[in-house]
């Protein structure tokens, strides 16, 4: 694992992967399928691997989150860097701090919180939490208003957010006000267009955000590499022929449980097994696995089109 904090240019420098976290039939973390699924990940190039909702650390007792840590920090390449998340609720999140000191873990995402939180409570929330972590977090914005982008810029000012994962889902995302009322108040190099693939044309083209995070990069990590530097290229119709099987593999999550079929997904591709899905969620029903199946073989095949053995 990387051992220093990351900065606005290694955010730009690589997508960030979301994976998901395999578990054994026991519901225990699995140390070993988590590795296959990390080598893979950084045999394409990516750096950063942020694991949050696609992991459902959302469900996670202390004892996993314990040994999530464990097995991930041991797993992972000392010139990438782990970003596990913390949450969604203030005293979940307060509890796992102690796991992560431990850990020497200086990147840290805090869970979207849906119910019951305001602006005014979450800006408080992150500045609480990093003062106890001792150091500044990733706020993942995932609603309309969910901070005020004032409040916003003064935790940024004071370094208690230290990077955005935006992820307000809409039916056009050009034109988003709400994004941006927030670029105006932070900049647009500590944000991250938080929604895998479908936005990032817009989100490159006409806000120039930082980098991108993504489930699907768990699988084609060089072609998504090389669909960012198309992005930051303004190479538009290249971005766009290599998104296209992307868009489909999103199309599939949307239709049936995209923290699910990420989660299957990585299965059947042959690249590690998954196992069970921790409740309250659950695996793909086994009808609608063909349909994933094909959503995967086509990232699989634009993969090979970019990934270079060494």
């Amino acid at each position: 694992m990387r051992s220093t904090m990351l900065g606005i240019e290694d955010y730009k420098a690589s997508v960030v992967a979301v994976p998901p976290l395999a578990l054994t039939r026991s519901l225990e973390v699995d140390p070993g399928e988590n590795s296959k699924l990390i080598r893979h990940i950084e045999a394409g190039g990516v750096r950063i691997l942020l694991y949050g909702g696609n992991a459902n650390f959302y469900h996670l007792d202390l004892g996993r989150f314990r040994s999530a840590i464990g097995a991930l920090k041991a797993a992972t390449g000392p010139q990438t860097a782990l970003i596990p998340s913390i949450g969604p609720d203030f005293g979940k999140a307060r509890d796992q701090i102690g796991a992560l000191r431990e850990a020497g873990i200086q990147d840290v995402m805090i869970l979207p919180m849906a119910f019951p939180a305001d602006p005014a409570g979450v800006a408080e929330g992150a500045r609480q939490l990093a003062d106890a972590l001792g150091h500044g977090v990733i706020l993942y914005i995932k609603r309309e208003g969910y901070i005020a982008p004032d409040a916003l810029e003064r935790l940024v000012a004071e370094e208690a957010v230290r990077f955005v994962k935006y992820a307000v889902e809409r039916e056009d995302p050009s034109g988003d006000r709400y994004l941006e009322a927030i670029l105006s108040a932070v900049g647009r190099d500590v944000v991250a267009s938080g929604m895998g693939e479908t936005p990032i044309i817009h989100h490159f083209r006409d806000y120039r955000l930082a980098t991108y995070t993504s489930g699907a990069v768990c699988l084609a990590p060089a072609a998504a590499m090389a669909l960012l530097a198309a992005c930051k290229a303004g190479e538009w119709d290249k971005a766009e022929r290599i998104r296209k099987p992307f868009l489909e593999f999103e199309r599939v999550r949307a239709k049936l449980g995209g923290i699910s079929v990420m989660h299957d997904s990585v299965s059947l591709s042959g690249v590690a097994d998954m196992g069970p899905i921790l409740p309250m969620l659950s695996n793909v029903a086994s009808d609608h696995k063909p349909a994933v199946k094909q959503a995967v073989d086509g990232l699989m095949a634009i993969e090979a089109e970019y990934h270079v053995v060494a």
